[in-house]
């Protein structure tokens, strides 16, 4: 654990970083929809911001597993296919917090003001960390099972992606498209 949180806590870190800045732009795109009053509007923006996020995470944590197949090629390191998934949970731990927190306390909110306040302090720091999911929390009426789901991608992402970097293969590559003038001269 000790060299696992000395090799990668600056990727993770990083990745925290990249989310509160996309989640404050997602924030910012979201309060400008919301005053809108266009839910359409606001999920796409949602949407949009949602995967220049992923996008980030796929350069960053492909970056991470080019650089890991180096250091196994050597046989500095050994190899661990699951390293990118545990990266992202480490980078997303304060969004596990908050999920875990609004769930505890959900139920009580509508009985109890203090359980209700802590609901909305865990609303603000969702907004401030997940800002850029803000359009599709609200479209789900905060459903408690969202504050989950909405760390799925980050980590499914992380995880394909540090796979990818590792084995040396792009995104774009997985689909072997050939434009029709490409295919005519073979």
């Amino acid at each position: 654990m000790k060299n696992f949180l000395h090799d990668y806590s600056y990727s993770a870190v990083k990745m925290f970083v990249n989310q509160f800045a996309i989640s404050l732009f997602g924030a910012m795109l979201s309060m400008a929809t919301t005053a809108a009053k266009n839910n359409t509007l606001a999920i796409i923006v949602s949407v949009l911001a949602i995967i220049f996020y992923m996008f980030l995470l796929y350069t960053q944590l492909w970056e991470v597993g080019a650089r890991d197949r180096i250091s196994v090629d050597v046989k500095k390191k050994e190899y661990r296919p699951h390293t990118g998934l545990a990266i992202a949970v480490l980078a997303n731990i304060p969004n596990f917090l908050i999920a875990i927190i609004f769930t505890a306390f959900l139920p009580f909110a509508a009985k109890y003001e203090w359980a209700g306040g802590v609901c909305a302090v865990t609303s603000f720091f969702t907004m401030l960390l997940e800002g850029m999911y803000i359009g599709i929390i609200s479209a789900l009426n905060k459903e408690w099972y969202i504050y989950f789901l909405i760390i799925l991608p980050a980590l499914i992402t992380a995880w394909v992606a540090y796979y990818l970097g590792f084995k040396n293969k792009k995104f774009t590559t997985l689909f072997d498209y050939q434009s029709p003038d490409k295919a005519k001269k073979k």
